[in-house]
């Protein structure tokens, strides 16, 4: 199946957060449990020692909760209970108090949300310090990604942006779920394009995981049909998808982990 340079739903997506938060917390679905303690656990050696970490669209505050970590303020466009700070991801303003200060910022599946991805990756470099990092997850648009989406009529892709121009927005954002899921092959996949752009960055890590661990996860922010399984069959399974997306990455990865560090 040959996709299209751009698809857009028919249908606006719209999921209870409130209702994202409480599955995880209540772990009645085990298998959402296993795939955010996958998808968030590589991040705790890199908040070793740090001070100030910030969480930008943090959505249902899973990072806090899986990481055990009181310091990750919370942030989100939409104001939430256990949100520190409403914060624009595309705006920025997180206050004098901030400037190079900023030990970690963090962004789980947000990312895809901003319209101007690019303009919020150079307002972080304001507020980081030297040798600070951003730690990413991202949908990885692959074959199946794109596959889902279509036959599930959910989020967006468009190839035909400049995801560079921190001028021009990639989409209009009527709601905080407007989104464009090809950002991160955009922004990370040609490490000497990024860096051509942003200078100030290396790249600490930049890998492809996920696949049946995610498609069995029963949804994040959305409940789909799922098979329960325990902690060893989602580790084999796991392995697996590690083997499935070595083999054949553009076909079967859906997640995206990178991690950037200022040098400059």
């Amino acid at each position: 199946m040959i996709f299209p340079k751009e698809f857009y739903p028919k249908r606006i997506k719209d999921c209870s957060i409130q209702k994202s938060r409480k599955k995880f917390k209540n772990k009645k679905n085990k298998n959402t449990f296993f795939l955010l303690q996958e998808r968030l656990s590589w991040m705790k050696n890199y908040l070793k020692g740090k001070k100030i970490i910030i969480e930008l669209g943090c959505g249902n505050g899973a990072s806090k909760y899986i990481l055990k970590n009181n310091k990750i303020i919370l942030t989100d466009i939409q104001k939430y209970s256990w949100i520190s700070k409403k914060v624009d991801m595309t705006k920025l303003n997180l206050g004098k108090k901030y400037l190079k200060k900023v030990d970690v910022f963090i962004i789980n599946h947000a990312l895809h949300h901003c319209p101007n991805p690019a303009r919020s990756l150079k307002k972080m470099l304001n507020y980081l310090k030297k040798d600070g990092l951003i730690l990413i997850n991202e949908p990885e648009s692959s074959f199946f990604l794109k596959l889902f989406q279509y036959l599930l009529d959910d989020e967006s892709w468009s190839y035909k942006v400049n995801v560079f121009n921190s001028k021009k927005n990639i989409f209009k954002s009527n709601s905080p779920w407007d989104s464009n899921t090809a950002v991160a092959q955009l922004l990370f996949k040609n490490e000497k394009k990024f860096n051509f752009y942003f200078p100030n960055f290396v790249f600490l890590k930049n890998e492809l995981s996920e696949f049946s661990i995610f498609l069995n996860s029963g949804g994040v922010v959305q409940d789909t049909f799922h098979i329960p399984i325990n902690k060893f069959i989602f580790n084999l399974m796991n392995f697996v998808d590690k083997l499935m997306i070595w083999f054949l990455p553009g076909i079967f990865a859906l997640n995206r982990r990178v991690i950037l560090k200022k040098i400059k």
